[in-house]
């Protein structure tokens, strides 16, 4: 019961950071600094109950970076910015864990089945509701593109429903990206294992 709390804490944290891409309101800071503690405190924790800590830290070496508060490091606004972008990013994946692991389970056509639903449904609100939006093909194209780019595509929502539609979608994006690099890394790891395997067997055979 605990876990799961934590879990939707976890999730409830990834949505929050997100939204402050978006909207400017003056909780901003607050819930950037509340996601940044318990951010801290999951790698913390996660690090000291680890068997090898050095190990840990190679594994996740852009969490670690994440840590550290760059933003108020940089003189420049725009560099400023796109580090907070991101390490919202790098928060969101590791937030993401649970579902992540329940959706290696599945098939990458699953996963891309999925995204492309979420782009057909999101491409109504934005030709309906967005005023920057001229046709359905647009509207279309802004939803593929805002799950490509994590969201920074070509323009930015100016509705309600275009913002909350796109925070969705940038979730969407950065849970996809994550699915495909764990895919990759575990199929350069199964390949090399096998290569290894290989070598092994013909060491063997030579002997």
């Amino acid at each position: 019961m605990l876990k799961r709390l934590y879990q939707y804490l976890l999730f409830v944290c990834v949505i929050l950071s997100v939204s402050t891409i978006w909207y400017e309101s003056p909780f901003q800071q607050a819930i950037l600094i509340g996601t940044w503690v318990v951010f801290f405190i999951d790698y913390t924790v996660f690090l000291y109950l680890s068997e090898d800590r050095w190990e840990y830290i190679k594994k996740h070496p852009f969490d670690l970076i994440a840590l550290i508060p760059l933003d108020s490091i940089f003189q420049g606004a725009k560099l400023a910015r796109l580090y907070r972008l991101w390490r919202i990013k790098t928060i969101a994946k590791r937030f993401s864990n649970p579902i992540l692991g329940k959706a290696m389970g599945m098939s990458p056509q699953t996963w891309f089945l999925t995204s492309f639903v979420f782009v057909i449904v999101s491409t109504f609100p934005f030709y309906f509701y967005e005023p920057v939006v001229d046709s359905f093909q647009d509207a279309a194209i802004w939803s593929l593109g805002s799950i490509i780019f994590v969201g920074r595509f070509s323009v930015e929502p100016t509705s309600f429903v275009g913002k909350f539609v796109i925070i969705l979608l940038t979730i969407v994006g950065i849970l996809l990206h994550a699915l495909i690099v764990r895919t990759v890394f575990r199929y350069v790891d199964y390949f090399r294992k096998k290569w290894s395997s290989t070598e092994d067997d013909h060491s063997n055979d030579e002997a």
